[in-house]
């Protein structure tokens, strides 16, 4: 079990986080309610990782400079300011333009505030059970992942959806009190480790594991991202009310955490690898299931089987990014995995939704069932090598390519 002070620090992620989905769910349902098409709800959900795809790599370096205070502030404070805009001024009166904005303040911050925390959870971690220590966090994001949506679509029902943001600042505002009641342990760094010349951020993918990490990022990305953005859709479509569309959300939430509580046992009898094949090829069974239903109870299960899947690869994506990339780079190693990851999400939206306007949200799902597929095919054989590898007795540096 991580120490007192690393939970603290995850308490302040899980704050954030609840901000962050609850305003992308609550975003999506206003654009919706608002009779809003699937390609502008697939923009709203986009803008959340535009800006945080440009400045990803710059924020993990900056966090390598000063330390986790400094961006930590700064993230927080763009949430803040992203979600009083919906609040304060009426979609009637403002149309989508308070939304838009918001998703790119919100998006920004989190991502900002995320890497910050990730990388204290990794720097104090033991360097030989970090997929433990990141099961932690990642337990901290399935309970955000609950609470956000769940918590949001039954606020909208009772009070509206400004009424929702208003909530959503309020969290926020514990956020804020909670970092500043631990900036001790967030102190900027004295010193850091430097390579030995600059290098551009995709000269990391010159590294064989790290590259294989980050192509397993994307793909795991896109997974999270297509549930994200097309179970409100087909909830919609199929007639469910915006508290059932929170439930099924909120189900694929609770999955997750089940799953990363398991996670410390887990990754005493399972390779990282192991898991992500296990990820890969259990999102593409449960995707290729989504469209055949259609009302709440088995939509629920469905959901929950995904999150299960979904949820085991965090952890161990965190600590294999740990531990292959090189010295003194790690929080830039994060900004480009936040970089592919906010990519797929500015991607996956407008190209989903301009699709499913045209074919349908079965189609979306099941073309997501066969990239997954792919994806378990690709890293089962990249498995096998390292097996092949380490039988060999062959010699490697970490991050280093074979």
């Amino acid at each position: 079990m991580p120490s007192l002070a690393v939970l603290r620090i995850i308490g302040i992620f899980v704050l954030a986080h609840v901000a962050f989905v609850g305003a992308r769910l609550t975003g999506t349902l206003y654009a919706l309610a608002n009779n809003a098409s699937t390609f502008t709800v697939g923009v709203i959900v986009a803008l959340f990782s535009l800006i945080p795809m440009l400045v990803a790599v710059h924020a993990g370096r900056w966090l390598d400079a000063v330390g986790p205070w400094r961006p930590l502030l700064a993230g927080v404070s763009l949430m803040l300011g992203g979600l009083l805009l919906p609040a304060l001024f009426p979609y009637a009166t403002a149309d989508v333009a308070p939304l838009l904005v918001c998703s790119c303040l919100v998006g920004t911050g989190s991502t900002i505030s995320l890497l910050a925390v990730q990388k204290v959870v990794g720097e104090r971690a033991d360097p030989n059970n970090r997929a433990a220590a990141f099961s932690w966090l990642a337990l901290g994001a399935s309970v955000s992942g609950f609470v956000g949506p769940f918590a949001s679509g039954a606020l909208i029902d009772v009070l509206g959806h400004r009424a929702t943001y208003g909530a959503l600042i309020v969290v926020m505002l514990g956020a804020v009190w909670l970092l500043r009641a631990n900036r001790e342990l967030l102190s900027a760094h004295k010193g850091k480790e430097q390579p030995a010349a600059p290098m551009h951020p995709l000269e990391l993918l010159r590294h064989t594991e790290l590259r294989r990490v980050m192509i397993t990022t994307a793909l795991v990305s896109m997974s999270w991202d297509l549930q994200s953005f097309v179970i409100p859709v087909h909830g919609s479509v199929v007639g469910l009310s915006a508290s059932q569309i929170g439930l099924v959300m909120s189900s694929f939430a609770l999955a997750t955490f089940v799953i990363r509580l398991a996670m410390p046992q887990l990754t005493r009898r399972f390779s990282e690898w192991q898991v992500l094949i296990y990820t890969l090829f259990s999102s593409a069974f449960v995707f290729a299931l989504f469209p055949f239903f259609t009302s709440l109870a088995p939509l629920l299960i469905v959901a929950f089987l995904l999150g299960l899947g979904l949820g085991a690869a965090q952890p161990n994506i965190m600590s294999l990014v740990h531990s292959r990339s090189p010295p003194g780079r790690v929080g830039e190693a994060l900004g480009l995995r936040s970089t592919i990851i906010n990519s797929s999400q500015v991607v996956l939206p407008l190209v989903f939704g301009a699709f499913g306007a045209v074919l349908g949200a079965a189609a979306m799902f099941w073309s997501m069932a066969a990239i997954a597929g792919g994806g378990g095919a690709a890293a089962m054989r990249w498995g096998m090598h390292r097996r092949d590898r380490h039988a060999r007795a062959s010699v490697s540096e970490p991050g280093e390519s074979p």
